[in-house]
């Protein structure tokens, strides 16, 4: 906390009633204005307004997409102790926040509902159970090989979720990671994967509108980028490998997931990413060979 000034306009804060269950809520996942509204029973403007106040205090951020905003909870990390135990301090058998809970659930079981229904439409089949648990051993036993300290649940540091689709790489990884971006071009998608970010309860992650051929992120921002089910059906996948490239910092890994029946093999996946100036580390197989998953890595410059 930087003065006493600022921490006492936080407090003038946090002691509305209303903004704390905002933001509340906001912790246990992004939300759109309306769907804060469905939650609070407020109207639209009160809640715009208490957004905003929490947005200027920094606990709360705004993701725009579209014609939409998402709000979630992003506390600096001056003020996180300070917010972490007043929200604590909220017992959750308060009816107001019991009423909000169940409120809230409402909404998840309403975004997953509509996520089904748009898969269905797109005709989009994602990864069954017993292959999902499958690919994730693979990547668990990539991840704990090249970076040992993943298999004790350590943080990933920041990742990048390049076309995140349905989400699978969230649902498998995010968790881990200290903050989770994720990007996709359709608007459908991004749908998909905020049910997928709420269902699986993700507060660290952040669903937004990217193009994997224009990252809209400085050189050398992450630590982990996953890439599922993306550079077999690009148009120029070369140019996707060399964006993701252009976004990790040195010594951080590239994740790709692929069908194994992919038109792009093995042996030109390897090219791309060499010639992207990354290295390939190792490859697995899984859900009986019907999925590749590779493991790439930029080097650290003095390794070269």
């Amino acid at each position: 906390m930087n003065s006493i000034a600022e921490l006492t306009d936080l407090l003038r804060v946090l002691q509305d009633p209303t903004r704390l269950r905002v933001l509340w809520v906001l912790r246990r996942g992004e939300l759109s204005v309306g769907e804060v509204v469905q939650v609070t029973g407020l109207s639209q403007p009160r809640v715009s307004r208490h957004l905003k106040l929490l947005c200027d205090a920094r606990v709360v951020r705004r993701t725009p997409d579209q014609n939409e905003v998402y709000y979630r909870a992003a506390i600096d990390h001056d003020h996180r102790d300070l917010v972490s135990a007043v929200l604590s301090s909220l017992s959750e058998d308060d009816p107001v926040i019991a009423r909000d809970r169940q409120r809230l659930t409402a909404i998840l079981d309403s975004r997953q509902s509509r996520a089904r229904a748009l898969l269905a439409r797109l005709g989009v089949r994602p990864l069954g159970a017993g292959d999902l648990s499958e690919v994730s051993a693979a990547i668990d036993d990539l991840l704990a090989r090249r970076r040992p300290r993943n298999a004790n649940g350590e943080p990933l540091g920041d990742m990048l979720d390049v076309g995140t689709g349905t989400g699978s790489m969230l649902r498998l990884l995010a968790g881990r990671a200290r903050r989770t971006i994720a990007v996709d071009l359709s608007r459908d998608m991004r749908l998909i994967a905020r049910a997928t970010v709420l269902s699986s309860g993700l507060v660290n992650c952040t669903v937004r509108q990217g193009d994997m051929y224009d990252l809209e992120f400085p050189d050398g921002r992450f630590d982990l980028v996953t890439m599922d089910r993306v550079l077999g059906t690009a148009d120029d996948p070369a140019a996707a490998l060399g964006e993701a490239a252009r976004v990790m910092n040195d010594g951080a890994h590239l994740l790709v997931v692929e069908p194994g029946t992919a038109a792009m093999g093995e042996s030109r996946l390897e090219r791309r990413l060499l010639r992207a100036g990354l290295s390939p580390v190792d490859l697995r197989t899984a859900a009986r060979d019907s999925v590749q998953v590779l493991l790439a890595a930029r080097e650290i410059p003095g390794d070269r």
